[in-house]
């Protein structure tokens, strides 16, 4: 959101320069009360009330809704983590690029104990302290300034803000709504950043998600169009989300993988899209990238955003 605001202020010609920052802070605390924290960000007071861990309770839901309406195998999920935790031991800055991490990731409850609902330990993103920044700038000052070497261009973007309850969302779906896709505002983002880029995702060399949790990804595999609705394990089988494959998903290890400084993912996913792009992204680089893409959740989906992301190379 602080980069859609600021991308605002640039097209308005208010500012030719803007500089974009997230953070957060948490590990100052006890997990419980960090948790407590993040709780926010949900309807607070009518949904969760009942679990220990408030978002892991509301991603299982997720994936029992998927479960509902489509199936859905458990042992995708635990692939979800089990690549991201690889591609993380690439990534420098990566939380967990030094962890030790069962392979295979199983379902037992010795090694990867029950978190609330079917989610499980290495289900879920990491508590984590962290920054990143970004400088944007206008057109105008780059034709002030011709000697500034911008690592990626901002192509498209797409932005939805819906209901804060996730159960709400899940029950129009359950009581019929035909929308083929369990959250069709996910989707319509996504479609948005692709149209004002005018690409399609098969342009695209790579995207980072929010994986807060396994079932997160899931959904973003589909919502993203990389499968039909439903169909998120087939890309996980064939290898389609892994570097090489078809569309590399989270190269940076992700939230997962990564770490999860929540009031910076964001930021920190936008400045990786131009990592890549830029050919700059060291042992995680996708090899050739030229456009990337972004789509992060706030809550459960309440504000969805995503971006498209193109190189500045040969400009």
């Amino acid at each position: 959101m602080a980069t859609l605001a600021a991308m605002a202020d640039l097209r308005s010609g208010a500012y030719r320069v803007a500089l974009v920052v997230g953070l957060e802070l948490e590990k100052t605390v006890p997990g419980d009360t960090a948790a407590e924290h993040l709780s926010a960000a949900a309807w607070t007071g009518h949904e969760g009330a009942e679990a220990r861990y408030l978002w892991p309770s509301m991603f299982a839901q997720v994936a029992d809704e998927y479960d509902r309406r489509y199936g859905l195998d458990d042992t995708h999920l635990r692939a979800i983590a089990q690549l991201n935790f690889a591609n993380a031991r690439r990534n420098p800055n990566a939380q967990t690029r030094g962890w030790t991490i069962p392979d295979p990731i199983t379902d037992d409850d010795a090694t990867n104990p029950l978190t609330e609902g079917r989610l499980r330990r290495f289900d879920c993103s990491q508590m984590t302290d962290g920054g990143a920044g970004l400088v944007l700038v206008s057109d105008a000052y780059l034709r002030d300034h011709r000697d500034a070497r911008p690592i990626g261009r901002i192509d498209g973007w797409g932005h939805r803000t819906v209901g804060l309850g996730l159960r709400q969302k899940l029950d129009r779906v359950a009581q019929g709504d035909s929308a083929p896709y369990l959250l069709p505002h996910v989707r319509a983002t996504v479609l948005d950043a692709l149209r004002r880029a005018r690409v399609t995702l098969d342009d695209l060399d790579g995207i980072e998600v929010h994986d807060c949790f396994t079932p997160s990804e899931y959904l973003a595999i589909d919502h993203i169009g990389l499968t039909g609705p439903g169909e998120s394990w087939k890309a996980i089988e064939n290898g389609e989300i892994e570097i090489g494959g078809r569309l590399p998903i989270n190269p940076s290890g992700g939230l997962i993988g990564g770490g999860h400084p929540v009031g910076a993912s964001g930021v920190r996913m936008l400045l990786d899209a131009a990592k890549q792009v830029s050919g700059i992204a060291g042992d995680y680089q996708v090899e050739n990238a030229e456009a990337f893409g972004t789509l992060n959740f706030g809550g459960s989906t309440a504000t969805t955003v995503s971006f498209v992301v193109s190189t500045t190379r040969g400009s």
